[in-house]
């Protein structure tokens, strides 16, 4: 008898020690999403099949993996709140790595548009891509001729 009861407590000890542990987020249960575009820096078109990986900032864990559509959009849920790095891999890009958080206050992030710059532009290009989304005269400067594109979000 006594030893049953000992094995119960222990394991009841045991139960609220791991939920003690738990962060607060998981508790509550509450989940997250990040959801965005990619384009072209030097084209302006969607970058469809690109594929967005999530990691966890502390420690670089693997949290996610996403896949752009045809039109270049993405969306991925269900994510615990925390800060995460947004990483890309698109072959001919530079790679895009912005920390993200999601937290109570805030639990679906929209990024927009996020604009990857090719690996063969040249480095003003290459500086100007926060200008380039704003659509500055320095970015159109730099832009080769072609006919207007027009990019929604």
């Amino acid at each position: 008898m006594k030893t049953s009861f000992a094995s119960c407590a222990l394991a009841v000890f045991s139960f609220c020690v791991a939920l003690g542990t738990l962060p607060a987020q998981a508790q509550s249960g509450q989940r997250g999403s990040l959801s965005g575009r990619l384009f072209d820096g030097q084209t302006q078109e969607p970058i469809p099949h690109a594929n967005v990986i999530l990691l966890r900032a502390s420690d670089n864990q693997f949290v996610k993996s996403v896949e752009t559509d045809a039109k270049g959009h993405f969306t991925a849920g269900n994510l615990p709140l925390g800060q995460y790095k947004f990483k890309t891999t698109v072959l001919g890009y530079q790679e895009a790595n912005p920390k993200v958080s999601l937290h109570a206050r805030q639990t679906h992030l929209a990024l927009g548009s996020v604009v990857l710059v090719p690996l063969r532009t040249p480095r003003a290009s290459q500086a100007s891509k926060l200008a380039w989304a704003r659509r500055t005269s320095p970015v159109v400067a730099l832009e080769p001729l072609r006919p207007a594109v027009r990019v929604r979000s």
